[in-house]
């Protein structure tokens, strides 16, 4: 009785809906994730531009704050001005590391007798020779103390 039944309708319908179900096993459970991906397309390469605060020292820049840079007798910072602030006690910056919120700055002291300057690291927040570490960023250190705030930059 099922034969009588069976045309050739039936029969397409049947295999088309076997390799439904194929393709459907296929793309859910068989093929390759990455064989159906479209292949990325790269674009141009852009070139790197040096940097040029680590090709040249910070000094060169200070005309910028300083000056109109339009105005045809711009000249950098007095000379005196860079002696005084980078001595503090007869210490001197030596680095800055600042890695997420840790804060640590290399102090160098020449102290007489001695051929080699001392180096000493600070944390922000830290006392150090009676001053309170109050800042630390990539150009200098804060230190607050009872005679107001003390600032060491690195030497030119």
């Amino acid at each position: 009785m099922w034969r009588q039944k069976l045309t050739i309708w039936n029969i397409l319908l049947g295999a088309g809906t076997c390799l439904l179900l194929l393709g459907l096993y296929n793309t859910w459970w068989g093929a390759d994730p990455g064989a159906s991906a479209p292949h990325a397309v790269k674009g141009p390469q852009v070139p790197k531009a040096p940097i040029l605060r680590d090709q040249q020292p910070l000094s060169t820049f200070q005309v910028v704050a300083h000056k109109d840079l339009f105005s045809p007798d711009r000249k950098g910072p007095a000379q005196g001005q860079a002696t005084k602030q980078n001595v503090l006690e007869g210490h001197f910056l030596l680095g800055t590391i600042i890695i997420g919120d840790m804060r640590a700055a290399l102090i160098g002291s020449n102290k007489p007798g001695k051929k080699d300057a001392e180096i000493e690291v600070v944390f922000l927040e830290e006392q150090w020779n009676g001053l309170k570490v109050a800042q630390i960023s990539n150009e200098s250190v804060v230190f607050q103390g009872k005679d107001g705030q003390k600032k060491l930059t690195f030497p030119e």
